[in-house]
């Protein structure tokens, strides 16, 4: 396929916008790169393979208008900033900048359960996360009704990747020097998985196939385990000894383990939600596996577990 279209690719440097850059020009696809560092190897990267790589972040208007120039799509891949609605802003600020530099397709990368927060119970302003879900569901409503001709909404469920950078250091803070996953959910409770190249080959092929993929809201995920299972595959995988401890809360935080797993599994739980599996096989993309995204980056990730 090629292609003469530009697609501004928002944190570019980031996991998912990355794989999704090389996708697009894998396609014939254009790519205006934004990156906060143009000198990071994956920037480097993708200006080697032709991407304009421009820096700038979504407070920046005027770095928004430069990489908007000409574009006929954009990937819209915000920042979480918890307690406050600072998303939410700066997904509009993309998204305005995007509509004026007449831009005909949007596609945002949201995260799952997000159209169904106000089912949550006791959802309001004192809850953890308000600020989080309110800023998703925010930029949703915008980008719908922003007068793009297509755009395309996707819901990810839990990085497989996350588990092995500053997220799950922070969520698994005897992961990385002692191999534990240390939690207090119930060991029955399975998680939606996600590989995250699945979610770039979904915007690709979004992109490609504008008609098909337009007004859709899609929950994507590779497949639901629990996180014994998971341990099991790194270690498996890998080579290296990784076990799932299941403590009780209090438990559990005395070893510095956050709460918010038992919060997305109680919400979960609350609104009996599912990831629709048979909804995501319909569409034309491998949704890949935990498995073979391990396989795929066991190098790098038992760096990550072996590392002084």
């Amino acid at each position: 396929m090629t292609s003469s279209k530009t697609i501004l690719v928002t944190a570019a440097n980031g996991t998912v916008s990355s794989i999704l850059a090389h996708l697009l020009l894998d396609q014939g696809f254009k790519v205006n790169a934004l990156v906060r560092n143009v000198e990071s190897d994956v920037a480097r990267e993708l200006a080697k393979r032709g991407a304009n790589v421009i820096k700038g972040d979504f407070d920046d208007i005027e770095s928004l208008r430069n990489a908007s120039e000409g574009i006929w799509g954009v990937f819209i891949n915000g920042y979480p900033t918890f307690g406050t609605m600072k998303e939410l802003e700066q997904n509009k600020n993309v998204i305005n900048a995007a509509r004026e530099a007449g831009a005909k397709f949007g596609i945002y990368m949201s995260a799952f359960m997000t159209e169904r927060k106000d089912e949550f119970p006791n959802y309001g302003p004192e809850m953890e996360g308000y600020w989080y879900w309110e800023s998703k569901y925010g930029t949703e409503k915008a980008l719908k009704e922003a007068g793009f001709d297509y755009w395309t909404i996707l819901r990810p469920g839990m990085f497989i990747a996350s588990y092995f950078n500053q997220t799950g250091k922070y969520m698994w803070p005897a992961f990385e020097k002692e191999h534990s996953l240390i939690t207090s959910v119930d060991p029955s409770t399975t998680f939606s998985f996600t590989d995250t190249d699945y979610i770039g080959r979904f915007a690709a092929a979004a992109f490609a196939d504008p008609e098909r993929y337009t007004g859709l809201e899609v929950d994507v995920a590779s497949e639901d385990i629990t996180i014994a299972e998971y341990a099991d595959k790194i270690t498996e995988i890998l080579g290296i000894k990784v076990e799932a401890i299941f403590l009780s809360e209090e438990e559990a935080a005395a070893r510095g383990v956050p709460n918010r797993l038992n919060d997305w599994d109680g919400w979960r739980k609350s609104i009996g939600y599912e990831l629709d599996y048979k909804r995501l096989d319909k569409f034309p993309i491998d949704r890949g596996t935990v498995s073979a995204y391990l396989q795929k980056n066991k190098k790098r990730f038992a760096e990550f577990l072996t590392q002084e």
